[in-house]
């Protein structure tokens, strides 16, 4: 799955042939994952959209107006990260609770651009070259700030070792 502006998303079984679906939204969406069975976009003004084949999306309510910018899944949940220092997680994709009072008393300047899930952690990056890490997708540890550069995104190698 691919997701980009004005509510674009774009499946592939293959990789190489891609189908253009409706998403219900005229909102870019910036981040997209896929875990327990479902499919979820994140975008401009909270968007979250929820789909269990690929095809028909459902449009949740995320409780922000803020841009959400990177999804992931993890130890049952699915958590966002977006600008504003807003932070999302649900176990359920219908009621997500806010950790961005925890995140804006990490002390540095956090705007979510990417998250990701392994080694049973999670990993966000932001602008001002921030690397925050939670086990439980709520309580965040800042492990890197330098804002000499900004990160978009993120992944990890847990098969490497």
């Amino acid at each position: 799955m691919a997701v980009g502006a004005s509510g674009t998303i774009l499946t592939s079984s293959d990789g190489s042939t891609w189908t253009s679906r409706t998403s219900g939204t005229t909102n870019q969406l910036n981040g997209a994952t896929y875990g327990n069975s479902t499919f979820v976009a994140v975008g401009a003004s909270g968007t979250i959209l929820t789909s269990s084949d690929g095809s028909t999306w459902t449009s949740r309510i995320s409780g922000t107006s803020q841009s959400l910018r990177g999804i992931t899944y993890g130890n049952s949940q699915f958590v966002t990260v977006g600008v504003g220092g807003v932070g999302l997680a649900s176990l359920n994709l219908t009621t997500w609770n806010s950790f961005t009072t925890e995140i804006s008393q990490s002390g540095v300047n956090f705007q979510g651009m990417g998250i990701t899930f392994g080694e049973n952690q999670f990993i966000a990056v932001s602008f001002y070259s921030n690397v925050l890490s939670t086990i439980d997708g709520t309580n965040w540890t800042v492990t890197h700030s330098n804002k000499s550069f900004d990160l978009y995104g993120i992944t990890l190698d847990c098969n490497s070792r």
